[in-house]
């Protein structure tokens, strides 16, 4: 039996059901509860492929959906051997979103596109048979052949196709090798910085310097949080950036040496002395 792990994916726009299709995959359940994802929640499962003679460990990256936080999300890319791509049957400009902001953003971290398959999600609230729902279907058809894809109607309610989507994703993405170039000196920032931008770069900035995306992640989720900053605001207090930093210094003085801590924390003072909202 051949092993393998594998980085999937999860793209699409915030409250497309990225959270409630993984947790349907991984768990078993469901939750209608909303809870905007910061920076990247990352979810693990084996998954046996019996005929193919192998087991993959797919580690399910599901990434932030708001726009403006390129470079998060571009960090969390990184490394990836595929896609799935979610869009909500309720929000036609989700296809959208995908064509113009997503799939070229992936291309541009990983230099191709890698494997995808798409969902069209929240197919429990909508009539299939309806013309919105076909014209939606359409779309997404012709993209999916753009990409030599499929697509799946899916509900992260009902589970409806949700096992097959990451089934497939996981078996496209064994042989697919990334190619990783993005790494950007994102203190050497130009133009004008607002709040999103800034938290945008902090978090992409401990990618780097924590080395590990997952423990990374789990940080800015927890200060994030206790500060009560919410992704999906327009603009953040600079009171509850400011303490979301010194946060992050306590954190990083347990796991980096205090003289290069002292210098990361000037720099993210620096930067957020020219936010501008």
């Amino acid at each position: 039996m051949k092993r393998y792990k594998k980085k999937i994916l999860l793209l699409g726009e915030g409250a497309v059901g990225k959270t409630s299709l993984v947790r349907q995959f991984v768990e078993g359940r469901f939750s209608d509860e909303y809870i905007a994802t910061i920076g990247a929640n990352i979810k693990k499962k084996e998954v046996s492929y019996p005929e193919e003679g192998m087991e993959i460990n797919l580690v399910i990256a599901d990434l932030i959906g708001q726009q403006g936080y390129e470079n998060t999300q571009r960090m969390n890319m990184m490394g990836a051997n595929g896609a799935l791509m979610v869009t909500d049957l309720t929000r036609y400009e989700t296809i959208d979103a995908l064509e113009e902001y997503w799939i070229p953003l992936l291309k541009e971290v990983l230099k191709k596109v890698p494997p995808i398959v798409f969902f069209a999600n929240k197919s429990d609230l909508v009539d299939l048979e309806g013309e919105e729902a076909k014209k939606f279907r359409a779309e997404l058809l012709s993209l999916s052949e753009e990409y030599r894809s499929k697509f799946y109607l899916s509900s992260a309610k009902t589970g409806e196709n949700v096992e097959e989507g990451f089934r497939d994703i996981g078996l496209l993405s064994v042989g697919y090798e990334a190619e990783d170039r993005y790494g950007p000196d994102l203190y050497n920032v130009k133009g004008e910085i607002n709040s999103k931008r800034f938290l945008d770069l902090l978090q992409s900035q401990l990618y780097m310097e924590i080395g590990s995306q997952e423990f990374a992640n789990s940080i800015i989720k927890k200060q994030t949080g206790d500060v009560g900053l919410n992704v999906r605001d327009v603009s953040h207090p600079q009171e509850k950036l400011s303490d979301l930093i010194d946060r992050i210094k306590e954190v990083e003085m347990t796991l980096l040496p205090s003289d290069v801590v002292e210098i990361l924390h000037r720099k993210r003072i620096g930067l957020l002395n020219r936010v501008r909202d």
